[in-house]
């Protein structure tokens, strides 16, 4: 059975402006141990570039996190503990001899990072109190996320949603308003993809002060000024259409709404008109950036073409265009040769999507031997699970396997993301 659809409430707000400061050095932040030295390093230098695509000037991380660890402990031992999952999760890949000291190390960062921030949830919330948290909160999901412990980045990721519920209530300045929307967007591009594996209020908190929030919309801002601007609008229309094809039977309500499909239509247009006119002067740092959003519009245009005939899965050419941006997006990680994690990008969410959907063998295929030459892992979406759990699927040869993914999915809720569904697969075969 599909799941209840939720109601629309976000629209398109204000662009970010970021901050001013300047983030603070390694030697700023009062370590005294060398291998927090070290692995604060790590995660400034190293994880950073993997957690977010924008270019280092607009990092969040860089940008706007990481001046708040100078003056916030919990902070400073999150990113710690970050770093140092970061190193063991990419220390899979050459065949690290001693994982056990580094998953000592994490745990007992981590542990620090709860300690912590504890003091800070029981006070009354404030703007910097919840920022303090929020970031945190995500810390802590980028933890879970590279550690595998995809039930604990679920329940991080329900604590955050309720943070934005205290939000609502608390004032803050121009500078504190913009930082709650840099956090509005992460949690909304986690909370979208997430959702199949969480209760039905999972973004309730953030679309609440979206919603309470609206400064204005994209016909008082016709051109956008830089990427940040373009990703932030493009979030708001995922608010708007929560329930993925991928989590729920589609239904095509949404997707043939005037609204969706103007407001998409409207900003691919504005988009398209920021490439042609500023795309040349871009830095190279911001290609990722860009390639990101191009991929996010063709999974849209994809949406839109998937579900407008009973033919268009059995149509090669309904997923040529996001196919391509695929390729493209890509490149750079599967170059790299090695693992690489975010809580940004859309790219293995879209391919398994196709994957599950498509009615053609040579555009499965496609998608499968994309996702195989990737090692990526965006958020819970694992490219080596993401294959394992298709190719279980294929095994099974049931004539019932897609509705029974569904199935699969809702009994893997609250669990542990797509291992559940292959912890399923494998009882099933």
């Amino acid at each position: 059975m599909p799941r209840k659809r939720r109601p629309r409430k976000a629209k398109a707000v204000e662009p970010l402006q970021p901050l001013l400061a300047p983030p603070p050095t390694v030697n700023a932040l009062s370590l005294q141990k060398s291998d927090e030295i070290h692995y604060l390093q790590h995660f400034i230098y190293f994880t950073t570039k993997q957690l977010a695509l924008s270019p280092t000037s607009n990092n969040f991380w860089l940008r706007y996190a990481l001046p708040l660890a100078h003056v916030s402990e919990p902070i400073k031992y999150s990113m710690i503990a970050v770093g140092v999952a970061h190193r063991l999760f990419m220390a899979r890949s050459v065949g690290y001899s001693q994982p056990w000291e580094l998953k000592r190390l994490a745990i007992y960062q981590y542990n620090k990072a709860i300690s912590a921030i504890l003091p800070i949830m029981a006070t009354q919330p404030s703007s910097s109190t919840l920022h303090t948290a929020m970031v945190c909160c995500l810390l802590f999901i980028a933890f879970e996320g590279l550690t595998g412990r995809y039930n604990e980045l679920l329940q991080h990721l329900r604590a955050g949603n309720r943070l934005f519920h205290d939000a609502s209530h608390c004032k803050s300045s121009s500078e504190e308003h913009t930082m709650i929307e840099k956090l509005t967007e992460i949690f909304c591009r986690l909370g979208v993809e997430s959702s199949s594996f969480m209760d039905q209020q999972s973004l309730s908190g953030i679309s609440q002060w979206c919603f309470e929030n609206t400064m204005a919309d994209s016909i008082s801002h016709p051109s956008f000024e830089n990427l940040d601007q373009v990703s932030y609008e493009l979030r708001q229309l995922d608010l708007r259409y929560q329930d993925k094809p991928w989590e729920t039977e589609p239904s095509t309500d949404d997707l043939q709404s005037p609204g969706v499909k103007d407001a998409f239509f409207q900003w691919s247009l504005r988009f398209d008109a920021f490439v042609r006119d500023k795309g040349d002067n871009l830095p190279s740092e911001a290609t990722a950036q860009l390639q990101n959003l191009r991929l996010r519009q063709q999974w849209w245009n994809l949406m839109f073409d998937t579900f407008s005939s009973s033919e268009a899965l059995s149509n090669p050419r309904t997923f040529t265009l996001f196919l391509y941006a695929a390729d493209t997006a890509a490149a750079p990680f599967i170059a790299a040769d090695q693992p690489t994690f975010s809580l940004d990008g859309d790219l293995v969410s879209g391919l398994s999507f196709i994957a599950s959907v498509a009615q053609v063998d040579s555009v499965k295929a496609r998608a499968l031997s994309l996702l195989r030459s990737l090692n990526r892992r965006e958020g819970i979406w694992d490219t080596r699970d993401v294959v394992e759990m298709h190719e279980l699927m294929v095994a099974s040869s049931k004539p019932e396997r897609q509705s029974r993914e569904y199935d699969l999915r809702r009994e893997a809720d609250e669990r542990v993301g797509i291992p559940g569904i292959i912890h399923k697969l494998r009882l099933m075969s």
